[in-house]
């Protein structure tokens, strides 16, 4: 069974462009290669794909580069992802990343209330899709079943004992209505 799980985070200062072209290489990757591609960005060993603002001037060649504060940054939201999954109990080998929301965050202020519009704020939302895992099976502790119904009836014959005594309690003082002895003195 198919079951999704997501990971969410709020007013980032990372670029929401460089975000998106990031999130836009790894989308439709299993989680632990997309982690793997993103290490070798960090380490410039590979690269992100500028495609939809790969505005760089006047620079020949394919639109490319190595933001390595935003990928630190989904990174740290890919493993929460992971860590996630794991809390509902999917199985983490198989995560897929399906799909992501993202948004730019409100502009931060100043103390004041004045608006600082340099800021780059991101909301990201990431879902990803894995498989359940198969719940163990327990095993079941070997108990004779004769020595089970053994301490049950100790248990009633208890009970009955108890019951007795608490008649003979009653009974013992007629006009006392039914209360025990130990309530009367």
């Amino acid at each position: 069974m198919i079951k999704q799980v997501s990971a969410k985070s709020e007013r980032v200062q990372v670029s929401l462009k460089h975000v998106h072209e990031i999130m836009e290489s790894v989308t439709g990757k299993n989680l632990d290669k997309a982690i793997k591609h993103l290490d070798g960005v960090l380490e410039e060993k590979r690269f992100i794909p500028f495609n939809k603002y790969g505005g760089k001037g006047h620079k020949s060649g394919v639109p490319r580069g190595y933001p390595k504060r935003a990928t630190k940054f989904v990174i740290s939201l890919l493993k929460e992802l992971k860590s996630n999954a794991k809390n509902i109990n999917l199985d983490e080998a198989s995560i897929i990343i399906k799909k992501y929301s993202l948004g730019r965050g409100k502009y931060p202020r100043f103390p004041s209330g004045a608006v600082y519009r340099h800021g780059k704020f991101t909301n990201l939302i990431v879902f990803g899709e894995a498989e359940a895992k198969a719940p163990k099976e327990e095993k079941k502790a070997s108990v004779p079943a004769p020595a089970v119904e053994a301490t049950n009836e100790k248990k009633e014959e208890n009970n009955n004992d108890a019951t007795k005594e608490n008649d003979k309690r009653t009974d013992e003082g007629a006009g006392n209505k039914g209360l025990p002895v130990q309530a009367l003195q």
